[in-house]
Formats: C-alpha cells, sequence, structure tokens
C-alpha cells in the first residue's frame, strides 16, 4: 500500500522521523517520491496510521494513495464512488501539490472549482447536504482540515501533480496541533533561556533514537523538561533530568508535576536534580543509560551583527563543553548505546559556522550514524540547530 506525508518547514529531518518510526513500528517502507515536502511512501503492511500520527512530531499530514489519473477531467465522478458520508452535512476540499519543477498549480486550481460545483450537485441527487471548503493557498491547512470536520464527516483529497500524471489520496489524519500547542504554552515552566526547545522538535529526537519503551533515557541539560515531558507521551517511564541551572531545574519539575496533574502521566520513575555536565558519570554507578537525547547550551542570544572573532569565541567556548559532555556520556552509555543531540550552527553573512569536532568524538568512541544532514530552522533566527544521532562503539 502506497501512502503520502506532508511534511514541515524541515522535510530531510521529517523524512528520517518517518524512516526512524516505520523501523521502531516494524514497517518495511520504499520512498516512492520525495520532493519539497511531500514523502510517498510503498509499505508492506497497512499503515496504522493514527498510531503514526499520534508518534510523529514533524509531519503535518498522513494520507492514503487512492490512484492515478491523466488530469482532473471527470475526477467527480471518482470522487463520488469513494465518499462516505456517516450522518449530517457533508464536508469536501482539495489541496494540490507539485512533484515535478515545470508543473505550475494555478493551472490546476483554475480546473478545481467547476469540480467541486459538481460534487455538490451530485451529493444533492442523494439528498446530501455539502459545504466546499477552500483555502486562499493551494492548499488546505491542518488546521483547516481538522476544524471543518473533513476527517470526520468527508474528505480532503489531495492531488501530487507530475508532468505526466497526478496521484491522488485521500488525507487520514493530521499533526495534533491544539496538544503541541497545549503542551508549549500553557505548562506553567517556561523562560527564555530553559524554555526555548519546540515540543514538536523533542519528539522528533526522542523518535530518531529509535528506543523500546523499557530504555532508561537521560537529558543532562533538561532546561524547561521537554524532552522529558514528550518522552512521557510517547510512554517512555525511566527518565532522568539534569541542568546545572537552578531555575532550569526548578521549572522541570514544576512542568513535570503539571503533566501528572493535567493528563494523569504516570512520573514515578522521573528523577531530576541540579547536576553539572562534568560531573554526570557520578549519578550512575556503570554503564546503565540507553539514551541521551539533548539540546545543550548553544551559546548567547545573537543579533546577527556578530563577526567573525564573536562567533570563533562562542564555539571556542561550545567545543569545550560539548567534549566535556561527551566525555561523560561514553562512561554511563551501555554499548551500542545511542546519543542525540544538537549541534549549533551560527549564520555569519552567507557562510555558515560549526562546532567540528566529530574527529574528536569518534576518538571517544562514538560513531555518527546519520548520514544526511538534518537541520531545524526557523525564520530570522541565526543559529540552526543541526540533529546529530551517535552511538557508542
Amino acid at each position: 500500500m502506497q501512502y503520502f506525508f506532508i511534511l514541515g518547514k524541515n522535510p530531510i529531518l521529517s523524512k528520517a522521523e518517518i524512516n526512524a518510526v516505520s523501523e521502531f513500528l516494524e514497517y518495511r517502507i520504499k520512498n516512492i517520491e520525495f520532493r519539497d515536502n511531500i514523502y510517498i511512501i510503498e509499505t508492506d503492511k497497512e499503515l496504522d496510521v493514527q498510531t503514526v500520527n499520534k508518534r510523529l512530531g514533524g509531519t503535518i499530514k498522513i494520507g492514503l494513495i487512492l490512484g492515478k489519473i491523466s488530469n482532473l477531467a471527470r475526477f467527480e465522478d471518482k470522487f463520488i464512488d469513494l465518499f462516505k458520508v456517516e450522518e449530517g452535512k457533508a464536508y469536501y476540499g482539495f489541496s494540490l501539490y507539485s512533484l515535478s519543477p515545470e508543473v505550475h498549480l494555478g493551472t490546476y486550481q483554475r480546473q478545481l472549482l467547476p469540480i467541486a460545483m459538481e460534487i455538490k450537485r451530485k451529493l444533492k441527487e442523494k439528498d446530501i447536504s455539502s459545504r466546499y471548503v477552500v483555502s486562499k493557498e493551494k492548499e488546505l491547512s491542518s488546521v483547516i482540515v481538522k476544524k471543518n470536520k473533513l476527517l470526520q464527516n468527508g474528505a480532503e483529497i489531495c492531488f501530487f501533480i507530475k508532468k505526466d500524471e497526478i496521484i491522488f489520496g485521500q488525507t487520514m489524519a493530521v499533526q495534533e496541533f491544539e496538544e503541541f500547542g497545549a503542551r508549549d504554552f500553557t505548562r506553567p515552566g517556561r523562560d527564555d533561556v530553559s524554555g526555548m526547545l519546540p515540543p514538536k522538535l523533542a519528539r522528533m529526537m526522542i523518535n530518531l533514537a529509535e528506543l523500546k519503551s523499557e530504555a532508561i533515557i537521560v537529558d543532562p541539560f533538561c532546561g524547561s523538561g521537554t524532552i522529558l515531558q514528550e518522552a512521557l507521551f510517547l510512554g517512555y517511564k525511566k527518565l532522568f533530568g539534569f541542568d546545572s541551572n537552578d531555575k532550569a531545574v526548578e521549572n522541570s519539575i514544576t512542568n513535570i508535576n503539571w503533566l501528572k496533574e493535567r493528563f494523569g502521566l504516570d512520573i514515578d520513575n522521573i528523577k531530576i536534580s541540579k547536576v553539572d555536565v562534568k560531573n554526570l558519570s557520578a549519578e550512575f554507578e556503570s554503564p546503565v543509560i540507553d539514551a541521551i537525547i539533548t539540546e545543550p547550551y548553544l551559546g548567547p542570544a545573537l543579533n546577527g551583527r556578530e563577526n567573525q572573532n564573536e562567533i570563533n569565541k562562542i564555539i571556542n567556548s561550545l567545543k569545550q563543553l560539548y567534549l566535556d559532555a561527551f566525555k561523560q556520556f561514553a562512561k554511563i552509555l551501555k554499548p551500542s548505546g545511542k546519543i542525540v543531540i544538537v549541534f549549533p550552527i551560527f549564520k555569519l553573512g552567507s557562510n555558515l559556522a560549526e562546532l567540528n569536532i566529530f574527529d574528536e568524538l569518534f576518538d571517544l568512541g562514538f560513531e555518527k550514524v546519520n548520514k544526511e544532514q538534518l537541520i531545524y530552522s526557523r525564520e530570522k533566527q541565526h543559529i540552526y540547530r543541526e540533529i546529530c544521532v551517535f552511538m557508542k562503539k
């Protein structure tokens, strides 16, 4: 069977997360199409879309590929055949995506209105009241899809347009944006220093580790507890959070207690305390940790006007922090234990500046697992986050 994924703003990272989750859930997948924010795969068995959707952090929509057509003419007939209404009013809408650089979606967008009106007429003949859901963009957002009931009592059809054919599919699930927002903006412990890691990114990092539910996870720079939080929601219970900052530890504890009160999560096996990363190995008697998932301190806030010397000073300071941390990681990780960690990449005009310590980490006994560069970035940021996955040799 074939499925489509509409990816977030960092599609290479989102694709890597899907591949990791597929491996974790024991699906064998084949890459059919990958372009921009579109990922189409073939699976060896039916995908549990809702389970996959609940686990992912970087995917906006998931749907089932239904077929191929040569053009949009008379698509309304195919639509009526697949359209099912449980009760009440029916809702439907379309999204257009390009799979070829020479495809101009405006031409196809103009064809959708008459098709939609013909669908409305045919539904009326069946005594079904309906509403055509539209957007100013060529695709419907996950918010529009969810709030206009296209999943519960209707359908969103996505068209993936190539030069010589059109692949079409039906959206089966959209990202749980309200839940992510609630866990980000309504938690009580937040500040500019310890509350900046987005829950979606934390979720993606955990998924990249491909850990069994009984795994022991450590976040040695826990900040406000975002990685611990998302690990709890994914079913992990043996969690350790450490930080050298009193306020960060306080925020983490406050937020984890809030998760128990608001969502009823089991937090009995979580330990959060003040520990400097240089002393991390003293917390464990032997290498017992399955994974370290963390975002260390990435340096001071930048305004984009820093010169090369200023950036170099930040990089040299962070190099030592990271090397000190990895020396401790080597002592507490089990053989083949994973590290999923954020590395900063600094924007310096049109150039990028990195820590460049991978050779030193190899000498410490770590192998970098991910081959593609996994970047998480947002507009107007002066630092990119590079997500790196390491394994203890």
